[in-house]
This record gives C-alpha cells, sequence and structure tokens, in this order.
C-alpha cells in the first residue's frame, strides 16, 4: 500500500487547504465531513516516487551556532533511510527516525556532531545512520531532545548521547564539547528520557533525575543552580512516571495516575498553575480529568506552550499563545489551561507542540495544525499567517513531533518501507 503521508485533502490546492477547516468546537470541517478517512492525492510539491518515503519534515532546522538554516516550507520527504520507521523524534537542528532493526537515522544540521555518525557538516537533508557501537540496538528515542544533541535508548536500559554537550545537558560530565558520535551516560535501568535547550531528564531505576543548565529551576531539584551529572528531581508524588516532556526552560512529567507536573520557566503562564512565577520543583496542573498525553512546545523567552489531551478526549492547552498557539481563538496568553476543539467528528489522539505552533492527529490520521506558520511549520505546504485556530493541514500520519521550529512526521503506513525518492 502506497503511503499517504504529506498528501492533500480532496481536490483542494495547497493554500485552500491551509485556510480551512478552522472552525472551533461545533463547527464542520470545509474539506470533509464526518470521521471517515478523506481520499488523498500527492501534492505538486512531492512526486509519486518520493511519496514511497515514509517520513516527511517542514520548517527549519537550526537555531543556534555555525549552522545554515535548513528550510523546508513544504514538507518534504526524507531520503536515505533504510528500512521501516517505527518512530520519530526532533531537536531544534535534526530529526532522528528509529528502525524496526533497532538503529537510528539522522538528517538537518551536523556541525556540532548532531548527526552523530563521525562527521560534522554543515548540514544533510539525506539520512544518514548514526554510528553506535556494535552490538547496540536502540528501542526508543526521547522527544523531544536538547537544543543540538541526540539521545537514544538501548536495548539493555542504557541511555546514550551525541552532539552538542557544552552546558553538561547530555549528562556527560567528562568535559568534551561536541561528541561526534554517541556516548554511554552514567546511568542504567533507564526507560524514559527527554531534553530541550540545555537540559535532559532520564527515569533510571524508577527515579527521575535531571542535568544541564537549572537556570529557570528547569531540574526540578529546587534550586536555580546547573549539574554537570544527574540530580534528583524533587517533589513528584509516589508512583511511577509514565512520560516525560521538556522544552526552552521548561520540564514535564505525566504520572501513571494521569496527574501532570511540571516546573521551570514559567513567564508567560507555561506551568499552567495560574501564576507567572518560575517553580525549580514540580507543580500539579489543575486538569478536568486524567492526562493521557502531553506535550511542552518553546524554544526561547517568548513562547512555550503545552498541549494535553485527556483520558475523556478533549484537549487543552496553556502558556504564551501570542501568535494563536493556543488554539482558542485568540492571540493572547493564559496561566491556566483553555479548550481546544478540533471540527465535530473529528476526535484527537496525539498531540505535539514546537516553538510557536501546536499539532494534533486525528483518529483517521488527519494532522490539524495552529499557531505561527512563517516558516511553513504548521506543514501546511507554504509559510502563511498565524493560525488561532486548529486548521487541517492534508497530512495523514501517525507520529508527529516538533521542536522550535523544526517539525517532522511519520506516514500513516508506518511499516512501509522509507526508500530513497
Amino acid at each position: 500500500m502506497a503511503v499517504l503521508a504529506a498528501v492533500l485533502l480532496g481536490a483542494c490546492g495547497l493554500a485552500a487547504c491551509s485556510s480551512g477547516g478552522g472552525g472551533g468546537g461545533g463547527g464542520t470541517d470545509s474539506a470533509a465531513t464526518g470521521s471517515a478517512r478523506p481520499a488523498a492525492v500527492i501534492p505538486a510539491a512531492v512526486s509519486p516516487a518520493a511519496a514511497r518515503a515514509a517520513v516527511f519534515t517542514f520548517g527549519v532546522a537550526g537555531t543556534q551556532g555555525p549552522v545554515l538554516q535548513t528550510r523546508h516550507e513544504a514538507p518534504a520527504p526524507i531520503a536515505g533511510i533504510g528500512a521501516s520507521v517505527t518512530q520519530i523524534a526532533t531537536s531544534n537542528s535534526d530529526t532522528y527516525a528509529l528502525t524496526s532493526a533497532g538503529a537510528v537515522w539522522a538528517w538537518g544540521v551536523g556541525s556540532y556532531g548532531e548527526l552523530g555518525n563521525g562527521t560534522t557538516p554543515l548540514d544533510t537533508l539525506t539520512a544518514v545512520r548514526v554510528d553506535f557501537p556494535p552490538g547496540v540496538t536502540i528501542t526508543s528515542l526521547p522527544d523531544p531532545m536538547p537544543f543540538d544533541g541526540g539521545l537514544a535508548i538501548d536495548a539493555d536500559g542504557n541511555a546514550w548521547a551525541w552532539g552538542l554537550d557544552a552546558t553538561n545537558d547530555l549528562c556527560l560530565p567528562g568535559g568534551t564539547a561536541v561528541l561526534s558520535r554517541p556516548e554511554k551516560i552514567p546511568l542504567s535501568d533507564v526507560t524514559l528520557g527527554t531534553g530541550a535547550r540545555t537540559h535532559s531528564l532520564f527515569v533510571s531505576h524508577g527515579t527521575l533525575d535531571a542535568c544541564g543548565s537549572g537556570e529557570f529551576g528547569e531540574l526540578g531539584n529546587g534550586s536555580t543552580t546547573s549539574s554537570a551529572v544527574p540530580t534528583p528531581v524533587r517533589g513528584l508524588p509516589k508512583g511511577p512516571v509514565r512520560a516525560l516532556t521538556s522544552s526552552w526552560g521548561g520540564s514535564g512529567a505525566l504520572m501513571a495516575d494521569g496527574s501532570y507536573y511540571d516546573w521551570g520557566y514559567n513567564q508567560a503562564g507555561q506551568l499552567g498553575n495560574g501564576t507567572a512565577a518560575d517553580s525549580a520543583v514540580p507543580v500539579r496542573v489543575d486538569l478536568p480529568t486524567a492526562v493521557s498525553r502531553v506535550f511542552q512546545g518553546g524554544s526561547g523567552p517568548n513562547n512555550g506552550q503545552t498541549i494535553a489531551l485527556l483520558a475523556d478526549g478533549s484537549l487543552w492547552t496553556w502558556g504564551n499563545g501570542a501568535y494563536g498557539q493556543l488554539g482558542d481563538g485568540r492571540a493572547d496568553s493564559s496561566t491556566a489551561p483553555v479548550r481546544v476543539t478540533l471540527p465535530r467528528g473529528h476526535q484527537p489522539v496525539a498531540v505535539a507542540s514546537g516553538g510557536f505552533a501546536c499539532y494534533a492527529i486525528d483518529q483517521s490520521g488527519r494532522l490539524w495544525a495552529w499557531g505561527r506558520d512563517d516558516d511553513g511549520q504548521l506543514g501546511t505546504g507554504s509559510s502563511g499567517p498565524d493560525q488561532l485556530r486548529p486548521v487541517s493541514t492534508g497530512l495523514m500520519l501517525t507520529q508527529i513531533s516538533s521542536t522550535a521550529q523544526n517539525a517532522a512526521g511519520l506516514a500513516v503506513d508506518a511499516g512501509t518501507r522509507a526508500t530513497g525518492g
């Protein structure tokens, strides 16, 4: 079956699809009604041969350091991946794909060793294989990842890191600023990980640890000091952590009981606790029911928002909304969660957030996006005005990841072999 990724719905053009379907709850989607999967056509920017690829990239990759920003206003298929892709993850500068064989492929900026293959090119738009030691099988990718760095967890519970480690955000205290190949982090029995900007978090032996910059309290240890070695996060309730998320200056933990806690930067209500004061310890976000999925976004002090999917299927956002990224029809921030609705018949099942944008995939695989679109990061096929409510992008995906203005999607048919275009 041909992959239905980066496709437009019905016969509408890129511009028409980017502006349609933007109504709130109870509205009708102009591209299609009901929950049935719409017919798909390949956009003009993607050739039929390229459409066989399972992974697409859009937006801008690379926001700091001696890099050339790589830009894709329209979703671009990635060539070179040699096996079926099971997971994708992003940093500000790169995208990573995990295959069913346990290998990791990378593309984007390479000047800080982000590609993990021993080279430091300016950038690459073709996937290259990350060079792990022989016998290492990767089973999951933390998402998102630290700026200009990569993370991975293997089948033995080891965590690996590569790329820029100038502030020890990779939990490697050896003092090497640039790592062009993966190195093992001094933690064992690692089950979860995440990272953003200049800090990382890992669940090791059931304990949540953090390292890197603590400028805004993002390490969650009660202080704003930094740490070159993993330091325990303090103040979470008893019980296992089910998922982790992170952003520029922020961190979050979803507990097994569905409660959600976050900490760190909070100047526009990013913590969702009704205040605009940073917190160096976890605070609970008051939501109507248990959280199923959650994703923090933000790439600097002038953005940062969180999107949460609850057990009852409702969608909530909070934090900076200056570009409409809260999706409630306003260009304003909120220190408490606000409700976001997709058009009638579309139920969100997965969520993500980037620097100035939020994303939701519905039950049919259709991607909805809102917020800033100056670099094509919404995936509508071109750059355009801010979107204050969810719009149908025309993309059909099973996974979406975004960090800063870099976004990537995994095609509906996740088992399809991704090949060169």
